[in-house]
């Protein structure tokens, strides 16, 4: 080793490597951008899925999430997939689940019957609340992966990094 460089680990390596932010770019994106796509035919169940919860939202505010948060996941989705300003869309999907998570453990400590509405109207999931939270911190995990590792090569912001426009996009 280098007098100046600094030693690194096997995990520190592959983590910090373009093919595993690819692996967890395509994964987180690709769940959010499934978990958007299946919600937008049906706003209404989303609703409903809302109101389960049992938080007190006023009936406008319930009805606006459920119009916009699929969209909204969606565009985070293709917008991580594409790793396009990646490091704001990571950040954007570690705050999304943060909310989801924890809306879920205070519905579950307080013994509701949640339809978690995590994927749309086609997929109960009330009785695994457990499966869904633990799904939730692994995608927690990917979020912070993709939100803190290097900018992959594989990504829209390198190709817009290597063509001189980092500092039109801020990549």
């Amino acid at each position: 080793m280098n007098k100046g460089q600094k030693p690194f680990t096997a995990v520190g390596k592959l983590l910090s490597s373009s093919y595993a932010s690819l692996v967890s770019r395509v994964v987180l994106g690709g769940v959010f951008l499934f978990a958007g796509a299946t919600k937008i035919p049906d706003p209404g169940s989303l609703a409903a899925s809302i109101r389960s919860y049992e938080l007190g939202l006023s009936e406008w505010f319930v009805s606006l999430a459920a119009n916009a948060l699929p969209y909204l996941e969606v565009l985070l989705g293709l917008y991580v997939l594409a790793g396009l300003r990646t490091k704001t869309s990571a950040r954007a999907t570690n705050v999304l689940t943060m909310v989801f998570s924890l809306a879920l453990l205070q519905g579950t400590a307080r013994g509701l019957q949640i339809d978690c509405g995590c994927f749309g109207s086609s997929a109960r999931e009330t009785s695994y609340l457990w499966l869904a939270a633990a799904r939730d911190l692994g995608l927690l995990a990917l979020g912070l992966h993709v939100a803190l590792a290097p900018t992959d090569r594989f990504s829209v912001d390198a190709l817009l990094r290597r063509g001189g426009r980092e500092e039109v996009y801020g990549v």
